[in-house]
């Protein structure tokens, strides 16, 4: 098991990354952090230099999209990588996907977000009744986008709830984890080989 290299990731993938880490595919730590942080990018920012300066002496790679203003700073760090995509729903579904799907007018929803989608639009956004909601989601978006990976069970009930709340149309997108797989493993692979570089002094 490699003991120089450390994933720090959102925990929106941590069902994807976990099945990928039980496939043997990824064999390092994975460090996880709230995906609810991503509503408050400042404590984001504080929680990611933290864990980022406890495991400075490893080679990181960061699993997350510009989920707060400075983000791209960390990839001036030589021993920092980081996923391709400005938010999680990018790294799971590719550029192209990504863009068709938002050219349609959709409002993504991920697995995590889903089961969590009072805290999301209750909560945080301040939306007391379906009416409100609708109103500002009917602005914006034409239609609710689930992103169904196939590594969580799809709750039906719970996503109508969700479609009937904001007064959006429901659409399931299957989607395998083969964009997010190819991009981690080669973010992987270029921290292992730039390690072994380093210790054969090139």
């Amino acid at each position: 098991m490699p003991t120089n290299i450390v994933i720090i990731a959102c925990s929106i993938f941590k069902t994807e990354l976990e099945h990928l880490k039980s496939m043997g595919k990824i064999t390092m730590p994975i460090i996880y952090l709230d995906s609810m942080l991503h509503m408050h990018p400042k404590k984001l920012q504080e929680l990611l230099d933290s864990k980022i300066k406890e495991y400075n002496e490893l080679k990181i790679v960061l699993v997350f999209g510009d989920c707060h203003a400075r983000m791209i700073d960390y990839e001036e760090n030589k021993n920092i990588v980081r996923t391709p995509g400005i938010n999680c729903c990018e790294i799971f579904l590719g550029s192209g996907q990504y863009r068709k799907v938002r050219n349609e007018g959709a409002f993504i929803l991920l697995p995590e977000w889903a089961s969590r989608w009072k805290e999301v639009f209750i909560d945080y956004m301040g939306f007391k009744n379906s009416k409100t909601t609708t109103e500002f989601m009917n602005d914006m978006h034409k239609k609710l986008v689930y992103v169904d990976t196939g590594y969580n069970k799809t709750n039906n009930p719970l996503l109508n709830e969700i479609s009937e709340f904001v007064g959006l149309p429901l659409e399931i997108q299957h989607s395998s984890i083969n964009e997010l797989e190819k991009n981690v493993l080669s973010l992987i692979n270029q921290q292992e080989t730039d390690s072994k570089n380093n210790n054969n002094g090139g």
